[in-house]
């Protein structure tokens, strides 16, 4: 078990680089959980006391008020996340849940703080880690104030096919497993706008729909991307 989770971890971009020693020490701490498709995995407010690395599914990070929630990340196999709140303020900043069956490795925040102390270059990385993120959040931000609903399902359609797409004819699928209503929540609206929204960028030729699995294809990214407000 300790072996498995020694080579899952060595593919984690943030523990890559560190020695096999911390690498090893990192993976007898570490502990698996499994979450079902919609579990919760933590809720924003609460107290911050582990760090998750995703070895398996998809799981979304998002906030939430009143009735209305805005998806601000999805992570993927080698991906890790909740990171913040064993740093700075105990609290997380935003949910986190299972949009598919997930198996997760899990470090707790006193394990993980030692584990800084003793590797500077995992601490470097963890600090790249955070600027990257910081930047995508300042990124999503001039989004929802600059960009109409259109703009901005023309921007997150862009992105999702740059994450998942594949090359289908003469188009692009993405080949994600990703509802209208999270793309919804990614884009910020409600599900029933993107519904339009698609309708009328399939009008201008600029997606069409996989006829089998419904999947969205980029038939011309170049239209697709004019409806970017510049």
């Amino acid at each position: 078990m300790i072996k498995d989770k020694y080579s899952l971890l060595s593919r984690v971009t943030l523990l890559q680089g560190i020695s096999n020693k911390t690498l090893e020490k990192i993976s007898r701490y570490a502990k698996f959980r499994h979450f079902l498709r919609g579990e919760p995995i933590f809720s924003k407010d609460s107290l911050g006391e582990c760090l998750y690395v995703l070895v398996s599914g998809r799981v979304k990070i998002y906030s939430s008020v009143g009735g209305r929630s805005k998806t601000l990340a999805l992570f993927e196999p080698g991906d890790f996340f909740g990171e913040m709140a064993l740093l700075g303020e105990p609290i997380r900043s935003a949910s986190a849940r299972a949009i598919l069956d997930s198996e997760l490795l899990f470090l707790q925040k006193k394990d993980f703080q030692k584990f800084l102390k003793d590797d500077s270059l995992l601490t470097l990385t963890v600090l790249k880690t955070l600027c990257e993120r910081l930047r995508k959040a300042d990124k999503e931000i001039e989004m929802l104030s600059f960009q109409n609903v259109i703009g901005r399902t023309a921007i997150t359609l862009c992105d999702l096919k740059n994450k998942y797409g594949k090359q289908a004819g003469e188009g692009v699928i993405i080949n994600a497993d990703i509802t209208q209503q999270e793309l919804a929540d990614l884009i910020g609206t409600a599900r029933e706008i993107v519904s339009r929204v698609l309708a009328r960028l399939r009008k201008l030729g600029a997606i069409t729909f996989d006829r089998s699995s419904g999947k969205i294809i980029i038939a011309n990214e170049e239209k697709l991307r004019n409806c970017i407000y510049q």
